[in-house]
């Protein structure tokens, strides 16, 4: 018999319809989720599998010896990693928020009537609109075409926030070249964006299979919940990405009844993210000194055991729990006075597929957060580093264009 390959394995993906779940049955899969339409995802490792609990005996006897074991209720666990890119991972993170991805945005001089930019001021201006009553929010990437000055065409400019008259001033980074009033101009948001919501929360549930090529076996894990992601950034490497899940049965599948998923999608092209591309702003403010960061994103999952059926019930999902962690060189004290003093601080970070000026990227803002910790241990001769953990919150002011979320995330690619 052949001996399964990784490389030879093609994992894959696909939403259910609906993300109900009954509590006595497990679907169909004849007819659920169906086996067109799914979509194979990039991956380093999924440790997908089906756990079961298990019991023995305690009986004491006179043998001294185990005479029964059982297994008991099972349930679908792992995690899928891989290297980030855009577009890929976009699926997992808006079903881990249960929101309704909103989508790419173009405004016009019809909307604001005309644009001037200025560099010393680091902002564009409008003439006319109200840019957040018009969707825009701060730590969005926007993208311009047809303006006067082609230098300020196709560039990411990243928003810091907004002021004046019906917030038509945008401060942004990086700085534009200087530029009178256009009145023919194209503003985009490409891509699309994700929050917490505070309503309107989406229950989902998708099939992964695990498909063996060479040896045409297939293991396919149905009826899971994505609960969890990873995103973690070193100063110099790859951003690393990680979705954990927990469903409620596998299936072994061979012959004419593998691969499950006929011809599914293939898999993204976009380019991989390396943090040393992309920006991290503070308050507003480049921390240049940052030699790593990671975001999590958890909403603690259970399966619900009950007797008489060997899956579980219902797999329950949490609240969104937000946290992350900043490792940067010691320069100062402004990192560990902010956890001293309990300072809420706004966290953007950047993640870009090349140095480009209209890169494919994704904007990560956390609109608050509060460090739990400042460690800055003397260490050896070298350069010192300070570790500060944080946990993020829901922004519940008033600033404008500050979106009332825990966490934010622009792909301009998906």
């Amino acid at each position: 018999m052949t001996i399964a390959e990784g490389v030879s394995t093609l994992v894959a993906y696909k939403f259910y319809a609906s993300g109900a779940i009954t509590e006595n049955a497990l679907d169909d899969t004849s007819t659920l989720p169906g086996t067109s339409g799914a979509q194979l995802v990039r991956r380093v490792t999924s440790t997908m599998d089906l756990v079961r609990n298990n019991y023995a005996a305690t009986e004491i006897r006179a043998d001294r010896q185990e005479v029964d074991f059982r297994l008991g209720t099972g349930h679908t666990a792992g995690d899928i990693t891989g290297e980030y890119s855009g577009a890929t991972y976009f699926d997992f993170i808006e079903a881990v928020h249960r929101d309704t991805r909103v989508a790419a945005l173009a405004l016009t001089e019809s909307d604001l009537t005309s644009a001037t930019a200025s560099h010393s001021g680091s902002s564009f201006t409008f003439g006319g609109g109200d840019p957040v009553v018009l969707g825009l929010f701060v730590g969005d990437v926007i993208r311009f075409t047809a303006l006067s000055v082609t230098a300020d065409d196709a560039v990411n400019f990243t928003i810091l926030g907004f002021s004046g008259t019906s917030n038509r001033v945008l401060a942004v980074t990086p700085a534009p070249s200087d530029q009178t009033a256009d009145v023919a101009f194209t503003l985009t948001r490409p891509g699309h964006a994700t929050i917490v919501p505070a309503s309107g929360h989406v229950s989902r549930k998708l099939a992964i299979e695990h498909y063996g090529q060479d040896t045409d076996y297939s293991q396919l894990f149905v009826e899971n919940r994505l609960w969890k992601y990873v995103l973690t950034m070193p100063a110099t490497g790859l951003v690393t990405f990680s979705a954990s899940l927990m469903g409620r049965w596998a299936y072994d599948l061979s012959g004419a009844s593998a691969p499950y998923f006929a011809s599914p999608t293939a898999e993204t092209t976009t380019g991989i993210t390396a943090a040393v591309n992309g920006i991290l702003l503070l308050n507003g403010t480049a921390v240049g000194v940052v030699t790593g960061a990671t975001i999590t994103n958890e909403t603690v999952a259970a399966a619900g055991e009950v007797v008489g059926q060997n899956f579980p019930a219902a797999i329950s999902l949490g609240h969104n729990q937000v946290s992350g962690q900043i490792t940067a060189y010691l320069n100062g004290s402004t990192i560990p006075a902010l956890f001293k003093a309990e300072t809420e601080c706004a966290l953007l970070i950047g993640l870009d597929a090349t140095s480009a000026a209209n890169t494919p990227t994704t904007r990560i803002y956390l609109p608050r957060i509060k460090f739990t910790g400042a460690t800055a241990p003397v260490q050896g001769e070298g350069l010192q580093v300070v570790t500060a953990p944080f946990r993020a919150l829901r922004y519940v002011g008033a600033t404008p264009g500050v979106p009332s979320t825990v966490i934010r995330i622009q792909d301009t690619e998906a």
